[in-house]
């Protein structure tokens, strides 16, 4: 027969066992949840329904080619148009060709920002425009979105579309000189694919973020996940690490803060708005210290009072299309399609 001491320790063991099944159960259903959510949120991070394109350079009198080219490296099929440049005299030129390039979560047209109206002025200044759709974006290849990490490749394969692609418009052969206009996280991939590129000979750089994950680190927890509600902080280093784990996507490479200093000696222009309260203008005073470092850089910038994210040309109109096209004029030099102009 058991001793009435055996007993009570025989339950209080059992009480033990029992409360330790207990904390063990509901902290493998709070990992599962964390991870879960996480994973949710990594989930709504790299994937959205792409945004249809309604209206194309013809709605502004201008006429265009349809393209598709692969990406650099992947090989992922993107589409966007090409649009001549129109001389004073009326004539169609591809001599200096501007690859502009897109923000977050939207395509070569991109109302927010009024990106077709802006290469429509671009175009109308004498400078051809290659504007495109990049990865996951408009009509191209749906794939993760990494903000700028992967998308570069997309930016180089325009590169290399311009250069040993087909023609886009055979009459006017093929682009001399190539620049770069990027928006936003358009202008952070424009940046990094820059760095790696030569052939991209100047870049315009507007409302670049100088590294992305701080501005995630903020923007993640305004989101809304279902039964929690608006995501805790605690979530978003979990969801970036599932982000690399499940879609291969590495927000924290998404810095072009590491190599915009390897755009010099070639002519950059970076531009922001005052009233940005999504990419900081610290973003801006980073990239323009780390871009003025080198002793050869040429470094332009113009910061844009009351100028919200990616609404500096909305907000100044005729004057960013002069400072725009008066730094490309500049910087990869007049136009020489024309007969007797300066080979």
């Amino acid at each position: 027969m058991m001793h009435p001491e055996d007993r009570a320790m025989t339950r209080r063991l059992r009480r033990t066992r029992r409360a330790v099944a207990g904390l063990l159960l509901v902290a493998g259903i709070l990992s599962f949840g964390y991870v879960g959510v996480s994973s949710y949120v990594a989930e709504q991070l790299v994937y959205a329904a792409p945004i249809p394109i309604d209206k194309t350079p013809s709605s502004l009198g201008l006429r265009f080619a349809y393209v598709t080219f692969p990406s650099r490296q992947d090989h992922l099929i993107l589409r966007g148009w090409f649009i001549p440049g129109v001389l004073a005299n009326g004539r169609l030129t591809a001599d200096r060709a501007i690859v502009v390039v897109h923000g977050t979560r939207t395509n070569r047209e991109s109302k927010g920002d009024h990106q077709l109206q802006l290469t429509g002025e671009l175009a109308r200044r004498g400078l051809a425009v290659l504007a495109f759709d990049m990865r996951g974006a408009g009509e191209s290849t749906p794939a993760p979105l990494s903000m700028g990490t992967l998308e570069q490749r997309d930016v180089l394969g325009a590169v290399d579309f311009l250069r040993s692609g087909p023609i886009p418009i055979p009459e006017l052969g093929r682009p001399r000189v190539i620049g770069g206009l990027g928006i936003s996280m358009g202008a952070a991939t424009l940046l990094m694919a820059a760095a790696r590129e030569p052939a991209i000979e100047a870049v315009v750089s507007d409302s670049a973020y100088a590294e992305v994950v701080p501005l995630l680190e903020r923007e993640v927890p305004k989101r809304t996940v279902p039964v929690i509600g608006h995501v805790p902080g605690g979530f978003v280093p979990a969801a970036l690490v599932m982000s690399r784990v499940l879609y291969d996507v590495d927000f924290f490479a998404a810095r072009p803060i590491d190599s915009i200093a390897a755009i010099a000696p070639r002519p950059l222009f970076l531009i922001h708005g005052l009233a940005d309260d999504y990419v900081p203008v610290s973003n801006f005073h980073r990239l323009n210290a780390a871009a003025s470092a080198p002793s050869t850089a040429h470094v332009m910038t113009w910061l844009v009072p009351k100028a919200r994210h990616a609404q500096a040309f909305k907000q100044t109109g005729a004057e960013y299309v002069t400072r725009v096209v008066g730094f490309f004029d500049a910087s990869l030099g007049a136009d020489r399609s024309l007969p007797g102009a300066a080979a």
